[in-house]
């Protein structure tokens, strides 16, 4: 800025000097802008949503958004926008994304460099307002398969949770082979990353409504799950599940 407000001093004294009797107009032009930070991302359903701190510069027309396969290398402009948020919806669930951005001026120039940050993202199928009934008296719709999205009976060898009701006990079990853990009181957003530790002992967990809980399965895939209702015949709850196995990655979220 400082160099800025140099030239155009330079130039106004210069004209001063030869005295200036013609009304033209003297465009100083700026240098590029700075570097985009604050970027990071959030994990969708077949989509990725990149979010950046807005630029300081008064001449900033737009922001391209780029990505690439790995967090180095050639970066691809994927879209630009006005804002300081873009949504990439042409992405595969369980495929890992990196990401990068860049400010232009309403001269036509870009930043120097990408964003430094390192931004990664892996989407994942999610779902909303699965109804699981209490498997001591309707087993066969008690249990939920994360990988095909899909009720199941507690049974079922490819049941990974699975609820029941009784004597004013509301629990979800997980099977010997599945792990499960209680993450309090949090938003199934907010439940970004699963621990390595924290399991429960038992493989079962009290089930309460506004609690989000990770499940680690049998094939090393992690899924999340919030509980939004219940009662003695039924849970109703959201979910998500990672497709890529051993990422426990769920969501990513502002640091």
């Amino acid at each position: 800025m400082i160099r800025t407000i140099t030239r155009t001093l330079a130039l106004s004294i210069a004209l001063l000097a030869l005295g200036c009797h013609e009304d033209k107009v003297v465009n100083v032009r700026s240098g590029p802008p700075h570097t985009v930070d604050g970027v990071y991302s959030v994990t969708g359903d077949g989509q990725v949503t990149i979010y950046w701190r807005a630029n300081q510069e008064n001449d900033i027309a737009y922001y391209k958004v780029y990505r690439n396969s790995a967090p180095t290398g050639t970066f691809t402009l994927i879209g630009s926008t006005p804002n300081t948020s873009f949504v990439d919806t042409n992405v595969t669930n369980g495929v890992t994304y990196y990401y990068a951005v860049a400010a232009v001026n309403l001269s036509g120039q870009e930043s120097a460099e990408l964003s430094f940050e390192n931004v990664f993202d892996t989407p994942r199928p999610e779902g909303f307002g699965v109804t699981l009934t209490n498997t001591f008296t309707a087993d066969a719709t008690s249990g939920w398969d994360f990988s095909a999205q899909a009720r199941r009976s507690s049974l079922d060898s490819l049941t990974d949770i699975y609820y029941g009701s009784q004597a004013g006990h509301n629990l979800v079990f997980a099977p010997p082979d599945t792990k499960i853990q209680d993450a309090g009181f949090v938003t199934l957003r907010d439940v970004d990353f699963a621990p390595p530790s924290g399991w429960s002992a038992d493989g079962e967990v009290e089930a309460i409504v506004g609690h989000s809980y990770i499940v680690l399965t049998r094939d090393d895939h992690y899924a999340k799950f919030e509980v939004k209702s219940l009662d003695s015949s039924s849970m109703v709850m959201d979910w998500a599940y990672q497709i890529d196995p051993n990422n426990p990655e769920l969501t990513r979220r502002a640091p």
